[in-house]
């Protein structure tokens, strides 16, 4: 899979970090030559006990909320060349966002994360962990600090989750391509559990240290395989196997080299026709220290150990 983005969408909350989103959303759009598209849902749950009724809308409340929002967005697109287009409506910001992606065709979507926790995050963070579930889309969350805008735009070092739920062709296409336009160097990490697919090896293979070493062999040339199958370039890709729980492993990686960007998957639900996130994506959406792009993908296992 290639990742080419046409139409990009920025989900603004109009708080002080809509800024550092459309910041983001402009240069994507620069780099893949995309249309650029501004989206907000006036929440009317936050504003009256009984939204949707006829009183409430009879009373002029949604039409001054919606008058309200639509210059306010007006005001914060202005200085962006970029932008094509405001979308301002009302209703849940989720559920609103999930259905203009797929009436219009949106490729990739980028929110920010405010960075909440504990009970906070029990009662107010769960916008980003829902659209990862709901959009069918990659969804692009960047890291806002309260007290200053982002150092810098770009990624230089883009760690990916083999190991995800979804299939490989699907992460892996959208980080080569960010890889690819932003002149980022590429770092495939696998977790292995401990101890290494015990339950997956025959005993009368041989020792047990050499099944484990020809089975990591035959991992790594796999994931080589799908490196050169995207057309990278070894020079400017890392494979790494780590030995240990896929979510303790991955958010350590991404601190250890120093990532800008991870990239993992969401595994599709198909009968509910919705998503399912996985220990591994819901740990770095919570808690890794850079930006997060999240790829719908297939039902199947990332990467089948029993097939190698």
């Amino acid at each position: 899979m290639m990742f080419e983005p046409q139409h990009i969408v920025c989900a603004v909350d109009l708080s002080i970090h809509t800024g550092v989103v459309l910041r983001w959303g402009e240069w994507l759009a620069r780099i893949f030559n995309a249309r650029l598209t501004v989206f907000h849902a006036v929440n009317v749950s936050q504003q009256d006990p009984f939204p949707g009724t006829t009183m409430f809308e009879r009373s002029g409340q949604l039409a001054c909320l919606m008058s309200a929002a639509r210059r306010q967005v007006a005001a914060a697109a202005a200085p962006f060349e970029k932008i094509d287009a405001c979308q301002v409506t009302a209703g849940d910001p989720v559920e609103t966002l999930a259905a203009f992606s797929r009436d219009v065709s949106v490729d990739l979507v980028v929110a920010a994360s405010h960075g909440l926790s504990g009970i906070q995050r029990v009662l107010l963070g769960t916008v980003v962990e829902r659209l990862a579930r709901q959009l069918e889309g990659p969804l692009l969350v960047v890291r806002v600090a309260e007290d200053r805008p982002p150092d810098h735009l770009g990624f230089k070092r883009i760690v990916v989750a083999c190991d995800s739920p979804t299939e490989p062709a699907e992460t892996l296409g959208c980080a080569v391509a960010l890889a690819r336009r932003a002149e980022a160097r590429l770092f495939l990490l696998h977790a292995m559990a401990l101890p290494v697919m015990a339950d997956l090896l025959d005993p009368t293979d041989g020792p047990y240290g050499e099944v484990q070493a020809r089975l990591q062999k035959r991992v790594r040339q796999r994931l080589g395989a799908m490196m050169a199958g995207q057309g990278v370039d070894p020079a400017a890709a890392r494979i790494d196997l780590r030995p240990g729980p896929a979510p303790e492993i991955l958010l350590d990686y991404i601190r250890e080299v120093q990532a800008d960007l991870a990239v993992v998957g969401v595994r599709a639900r198909r009968r509910l026709k919705k998503f399912i996130l996985g220990s591994t994506t819901e740990a770095v959406l919570r808690h890794a220290p850079c930006a997060i792009l999240t790829v719908p993908g297939a039902a199947a296992a990332g990467l089948d150990i029993k097939a190698l």
